[in-house]
């Protein structure tokens, strides 16, 4: 019969054969290393694009929520500053930062539909059969 060779040092206890009593061991020990190692190379790339992914869209989703609240804080906010400092009626104060913030989003829109492609708004021609 062709002999097992024995994994690092010899102990002790050996049998008759000449081998280490713990060579099954040492055996199933370097076989689940190796399969780690592929297990890691394998999936391990597979598991960071699946992590990035998800997270990313949950900072996007996040993201997209908290700014309508960061909108309505900031109204909030300046109502509040220009009803105690700047004017002494609050519907007045209201309606300041109302003026106001319809010019910012009608100045955002209208550099928006500055860049748009300038045949976009147009219909595009039929082909006659």
């Amino acid at each position: 019969m062709a002999e097992i060779p024995s994994f690092g040092k010899k102990s002790q206890n050996q049998s008759s054969a000449g081998l280490d009593d713990d060579w099954p061991k040492q055996v199933t020990e370097q076989i689940v290393s190796k399969v780690d190692d592929i297990r890691d190379k394998t999936s391990g790339p597979a598991i960071k694009i699946s992590r990035s992914v998800v997270y990313g869209l949950t900072a996007c989703f996040l993201l997209l929520l908290s700014i309508p609240f960061f909108v309505i804080g900031t109204n909030r906010g300046l109502i509040e500053i220009f009803d105690a400092w700047i004017v002494s009626d609050r519907s007045s104060a209201v309606w300041i930062v109302y003026l106001i913030t319809g010019v910012l989003w009608l100045t955002i829109g209208l550099l928006f539909w500055r860049k748009r492609p300038k045949r976009a708004a147009q219909a595009k021609e039929m082909e006659s059969k």
